[in-house]
């Protein structure tokens, strides 16, 4: 018999199980000021036997290397190690990568300005909540600013496996290494951010080492697939990374299938009614307002989209320029 407590930490929740005498701890929780002891407290003395991040994204690995110095393995999947062992964007090959991501868009100059400032802000922030003593003064979705301190996971998880007596799952997309973990017999799915109640986190444009470059890694394409094989688990219950656990995990998994399918539509429409067009071209007809606004998230999702469209044989790209097949 298994059983959960969930930890609220700011705008995330942990979630301690038991099962068999084994503790696992899913997600590391946030670092901002004071999540540490308001961690210490949820738990009341329970420590686990094991953590297992779900990805290496700062609110969901950012403390890590604090559960380290107490003695507590760390898991994280092995394409997310990269995340968890170095800040992001401080190597000149990933921000050239993300740079010509951009520039393939067909973004204007204008457009361009306002990317190279952006990356240049996320590298600083980055690079902050690595090494900074200090918290960050904004908080808004936590109490303060979060810091991200990098370590090496005591364990890389390549494929699916098992820690502490509960399934660990590979559910790529959301990051390269993207994990979620289950107790099938009780139909418990415990989600990051794969599952998040009428929320779809963006696709993100993201890139894992191939040789001695750098590829872009398809992330919508791979988030429906994993979306797809957690169709097929029969879960009934999903304990989120944000949010409160909600029952109905099934119907969730299938609205969230349905959303992407309808986003991808719209897509498709276009291509097939006004013609071929670049990933800028894409959001101003589809997103004018967005576009001017938020260019990186919406050609992110564009980009998704289109990703998604091209491993179905539905869309193809040539030069820069996507068209319907």
């Amino acid at each position: 018999m298994a059983d959960v407590r969930s930890i609220a930490l700011g705008d995330n929740t942990v979630h301690l199980v038991r099962r068999g005498g084994a503790r696992l701890l899913v997600d590391t929780g946030p670092d901002y000021a004071g999540a540490w002891e308001a961690l210490g407290e949820g738990l009341d003395c329970d420590l686990p036997d094991v953590v297992v991040a779900t990805h290496g994204h700062h609110d969901h690995a950012g403390l890590g290397r604090r559960w380290q110095e107490a003695g507590v393995p760390v898991w994280v999947g092995k394409a997310d190690g990269p995340l968890t062992a170095r800040p992001l964007l401080q190597s000149p090959a990933e921000e050239a990568a993300m740079l010509a991501w951009a520039e393939g868009t067909g973004a204007p100059a204008e457009t361009m300005a306002h990317v190279r400032a952006r990356i240049a802000a996320r590298r600083e922030s980055a690079r902050r909540a690595a090494e900074s003593a200090e918290y960050p003064e904004d908080g808004g979705r936590w109490p303060t600013g979060l810091r991200y301190p990098p370590f090496e996971a005591d364990r890389l998880v390549d494929g699916d496996g098992e820690a502490a007596g509960v399934e660990v799952v590979a559910a790529p997309g959301h990051t390269p290494g993207n994990l979620v973990l289950a107790v099938r017999e009780e139909g418990w799915l415990f989600s990051g951010d794969q599952l998040l109640p009428n929320v779809d986190p963006l696709p993100a444009i993201q890139f894992v080492a191939e040789g001695e470059g750098l590829r872009r890694v398809p992330s919508l394409a791979h988030f429906a697939a994993s979306l797809e094989r957690l169709a097929d688990g029969g879960f009934t219950r999903c304990f989120p990374g944000h949010g409160e656990p909600f029952d109905g995990a099934g119907e969730a998994i299938a609205g969230a299938l349905g959303r992407i399918e309808r986003r991808c539509e719209r897509v498709r429409g276009s291509l097939h009614e006004a013609g071929p067009a670049s990933v800028y071209d894409l959001c101003a007809r589809l997103y004018p307002r967005a576009t001017e606004r938020r260019f990186w998230q919406t050609a992110s999702s564009v980009q998704g989209q289109l990703d998604l469209l091209a491993s179905r044989g539905e869309a193809r790209e040539a030069g820069g320029v996507w068209e319907a097949c």
